[in-house]
């Protein structure tokens, strides 16, 4: 069969995996397939093609994507906390002013807060200002009710400090606040001495700011994350999806159904991996009807040898009993006209079994030999016709109704007269046996483009569904005095004729053959 996949399928058992994964490279040698550029047909496929091309480029994609998101958060998030920073140090700087100049006037801290009319982004994050001397005693406070009461300044020199000097503990949660302590020098009853401007501030904006930038991150990468989870999912379902279709094709095969194709349009492996198992299959399928044309061929020539010996054996010595029983016919006729008519039926009878006798011979004959066509234009309707005249006695006899239509506008076609009329004959008689209660023969010509079609309706009693298969087989046969060779020989002129011949039938209503005709027969057809 050759070096190629044919010989690889038709040869010993072959993995089909093995075979689909791998190439062959001067003979049945393979190989792996190394070049994801390459196809295993020798076909250069594009490198954005390749799954491991896909599947990298959307891991590329999807950490440049992230890279991306979480740099523009961080690039915010520092913007936003630079602001709050500055804005608390502004803040910051504003309260220890207010705080020193309160001292060197005769208002009090909360009253010297409102003559300066601030705004409230000024004193946002401020929650107290605090003017403390050495001993922890508050002189000031923005807080009128806070005079006069003792805090704990931090020690070791420290100026900031968490959590509020003035909280006493009391139940329910604790806004997040710091204390900066500030040391001055101011003029006391006994010299210069030390206080304290202690600031009270809320960093609860702050804390919130880098909490909302923490989540925001969380969030762009588990949406990249996301986003990437459902592209691979969808990636790995169109990958996986003709992967299914293929295993099912492949068991498909395996029960021996040649006629599954998966038809793919894809360019990346699967695509090609789908048009080789394609491929596989297409080459089984040939040679299968191959081996079966083979068989029939096997078949047919046994059947010409034994044809051939029939024809020696038995149609030299009918001929010779058929002129015998003519010339007995004339020479020793009863004169008499009771016994004349008992001779005369009794002899026909017998020309009726040389008959039948030399009908079954020429069928062994036609079946068994290459068929030489004689093709000439002639309407399949009128064709019929004569058939009809043939058989319209017995179909008479059998009340069975005969009937032609010719849809053809009177369009001939090329072929054979004496085969088709034979092969139409077949298919009538065997119809009217099939009807002996009687009913319709229809036999229906239709023109489709380059053919001709004929259907061929009985209302006869049908054939079993476990025999259709089986009908047109050489020597199979459901009447007792049949051979099993009518229908085989019809099938073979249509086959000599380029045509084909196809039968259903439903058991109790009727059978129905549809022959196809080509217009056209090449010149000097031997089959």
């Amino acid at each position: 069969m050759g070096d190629g996949p044919e010989a690889a399928t038709a040869g010993s058992n072959v993995d089909i995996t093995e075979y689909l994964c791998n190439d062959t490279l001067g003979g049945n040698h393979p190989v792996p397939y190394p070049n994801p550029q390459v196809t295993r047909f020798g076909v250069r496929m594009p490198v954005y093609f390749d799954l491991r091309f896909r599947l990298t480029a959307l891991m590329a994609a999807v950490l440049c994507i992230t890279v991306a998101v979480l740099f523009e958060l961080n690039r915010r998030a520092e913007r936003q906390i630079f602001a709050q920073v500055e804005q608390q140090t502004e803040q910051l700087t504003k309260a220890v002013e207010l705080g020193i100049q309160s001292i060197s006037t005769s208002d009090y801290l909360d009253e010297f807060i409102k003559s300066r009319h601030l705004s409230a982004e000024q004193t946002q994050n401020i929650r107290r200002i605090l003017i403390v001397d050495s001993t922890g005693k508050i002189t000031d406070s923005s807080l009128r009710a806070e005079r006069g009461r003792r805090i704990v300044l931090p020690g070791n020199g420290r100026l900031v400090t968490e959590g509020d000097p003035m909280d006493l503990g009391g139940a329910g949660p604790k806004p997040m606040t710091r204390t900066i302590v500030i040391p001055f020098q101011a003029a006391g009853k006994n010299g210069p001495e030390l206080n304290h401007v202690v600031v009270v501030m809320s960093s609860q904006t702050l804390t919130d700011t880098i909490g909302d930038t923490s989540r925001n991150r969380l969030l762009a990468t588990g949406g990249a994350l996301g986003i990437a989870l459902l592209v691979a999912v969808a990636l790995v379902w169109r990958f996986t999806a003709p992967i299914n279709r293929l295993a099912q094709a492949t068991r498909r095969v395996a029960t021996g159904d040649l006629t599954v194709r998966l038809n793919l349009t894809r360019k990346d492996e699967i695509g090609q991996l789908a048009d080789r198992f394609d491929q596989m299959v297409a080459q089984l399928q040939e040679m299968k009807e191959l081996e079966e044309r083979l068989n029939q061929a096997e078949r047919a020539a046994v059947i010409g040898r034994l044809a051939s010996g029939i024809a020696h054996e038995i149609r030299n010595p009918l001929n010779f009993i058929n002129l015998t029983v003519d010339h007995i016919r004339k020479r020793f006729a009863p004169p008499e006209t009771a016994n004349r008519e008992t001779f005369d039926r009794l002899t026909a009878s017998v020309k009726d079994e040389i008959a039948r006798l030399n009908t079954l011979v020429t069928n062994v004959l036609r079946f068994g030999r290459p068929a030489q066509i004689t093709p000439k234009k002639i309407r399949l309707a009128e064709l019929i016709e004569g058939v009809f005249q043939v058989i319209r006695a017995q179909a008479d006899e059998q009340q069975v109704r005969l009937h032609c239509t010719d849809d053809t506008g009177s369009v001939p076609v090329e072929a054979d007269v004496e085969l088709l009329k034979s092969c139409f004959s077949n298919l009538a008689i065997n119809a009217v046996q099939a009807m002996p209660g009687g009913g319709s023969l229809i036999f229906r010509v239709e023109d489709r483009f380059d053919e001709q079609t004929v259907t061929v309706s009985d209302t006869g009693t049908g054939i079993p569904e476990e025999n259709l298969e089986q009908i047109f087989d050489p020597y199979f046969s459901t009447k007792e005095t049949g051979i099993g060779l009518g229908l085989a020989v019809t099938r073979k002129i249509i086959e000599d004729h380029h045509g084909e011949i196809s039968v259903a039938s439903t058991r109790g209503k009727g059978t129905t053959f549809i022959i196809r005709l080509p217009k056209t027969q090449p010149h000097a057809v031997a089959s």
